[in-house]
């Protein structure tokens, strides 16, 4: 669904479960398949995505 509406063209960097925008894991409750519809906090961190494009790059730079 998330591939192909209309309703989200223009829209990255989001999560989505059953159809729907993922709401964000606040405290674990220990059950796996309820937490399977949420995203964890660090997984939509704008300076740890900036990180992972980073330090890839720096190391690449570095290979001979």
């Amino acid at each position: 669904m998330a591939a192909v509406s209309p309703l989200l063209d223009g829209v990255s960097g989001r999560y989505f479960a059953d159809c729907n925008e993922a709401e964000i894991l606040t405290k674990t409750c220990g059950n796996r398949y309820e937490e399977m519809s949420l995203v964890a906090p660090w997984a939509i961190d704008p300076a740890i995505a900036e990180r992972l494009w980073e330090v890839p790059l720096e190391l690449l730079a570095n290979v001979k």
